[in-house]
C-alpha cells in the first residue's frame, strides 16, 4: 500500500479513541474554591469532542487552542493536545500535528494516553505532503514499534501489526529501488551492500525476489560466477 493508504488506515482509529478519551477529560479539582475554572474547561473540550465528532475540525481547534492558552493540568493538557493535533491533521497540517503530537511525547512522567500518542505522531509523520520521506516513513516505523513493544495491550496493536508490514514493505521497495539504480550506475559492491541490508532488515518482504535477482547480476558483472550461480539457486525458491 502506498503512503495515502498507509495513512488513511491510521486516521481510521485516531476519532473513535479521541471521544472515548473524552469520556475521562478535564478532571475537577478536589478544592471546592477551584471548582468553577476547571468545570468551564471541561465544558470547553467536551465542546471541541462534539465538533470534531461533527466534522467542524476548523471550530474545534479554536475551542482547543483557547483551552491550552487557558492553562490546564498536565494529564489534561495533554489530552488537548492530542485532540488539536487530530484536527490539524484532518485539516491538512501534518507539519502542526506532528509538533503537537511530539510535545505531548517530550514530557516528563506520566503521559495520558501514550500508545495514542505514538499512532497520532505515526499519522503525522506519514502524513507529510506531497509525500513523506523516507526518513519521515522510517520514524513512523519506529513509533509503531515502540508503541508494539511498550504497549503490547493496546487497542492499537492489530492496526499496529497491519500498518507495520505495509510500512515495512515501502521500506524494502525503496531499499530495491536504490539497490538497482547502483547497479545500473555499475557500483556493483554499493548494490550488493544495499541488497545484503534489505535481506537482513526485510526478511519476509515481497521484495526479496528482485533483491536475490540483483545480487546475481551484480556478482555476474564482477566476475563471482560462483556466487552468481547459487543466489540463482536461493532465487529459485523465492516467490516472484
Amino acid at each position: 500500500m502506498n503512503a495515502p493508504g498507509i495513512r488513511h488506515g491510521l486516521l481510521t482509529l485516531l476519532l473513535p479513541c479521541l471521544l472515548m478519551a473524552g469520556c475521562s477529560s478535564l478532571q475537577r479539582p478536589s478544592d471546592p474554591a477551584d471548582a468553577a475554572r476547571p468545570a468551564a474547561l471541561s465544558t470547553t473540550y467536551a465542546g471541541s469532542l462534539a465538533l470534531i465528532e461533527s466534522g467542524d475540525y476548523r471550530q474545534a481547534a479554536q475551542m482547543l487552542e483557547s483551552l491550552l492558552r487557558a492553562g490546564t493540568p498536565p494529564d489534561e493538557r495533554n489530552r488537548a493536545l492530542l485532540a488539536l493535533a487530530f484536527t490539524q491533521l484532518q485539516l491538512g497540517r501534518p507539519e502542526r500535528a506532528l509538533q503537537l503530537s511530539a510535545a505531548t511525547l517530550n514530557q516528563p512522567g506520566s503521559l495520558a494516553q501514550p500508545d495514542y500518542a505514538l499512532y497520532l505522531h505515526a499519522a503525522a509523520l506519514l502524513a507529510s505532503e506531497p509525500a513523506p520521506t523516507a526518513s519521515q516513513v522510517r520514524r513512523a516505523s519506529d513509533d509503531l514499534k515502540r508503541l508494539q513493544r511498550e504497549y503490547p495491550g493496546s487497542r492499537y496493536a492489530g492496526a499496529t501489526r497491519e500498518q507495520l508490514a505495509e510500512i515495512e514493505q515501502r521500506l524494502a521497495d525503496n531499499e530495491l529501488r536504490t539497490a538497482r539504480e547502483l547497479l545500473e550506475r555499475g557500483q556493483y559492491a554499493a548494490a550488493l551492500n544495499r541488497c545484503r541490508y534489505l535481506i537482513e532488515h526485510y526478511p519476509h518482504s515481497a521484495a526479496m525476489a528482485g533483491t536475490l535477482d540483483t545480487m546475481a547480476t551484480a556478482y555476474r558483472r564482477l566476475g563471482l560466477d560462483a556466487l552468481a550461480d547459487s543466489t540463482e539457486t536461493m532465487r529459485r525458491d523465492v516467490q516472484p
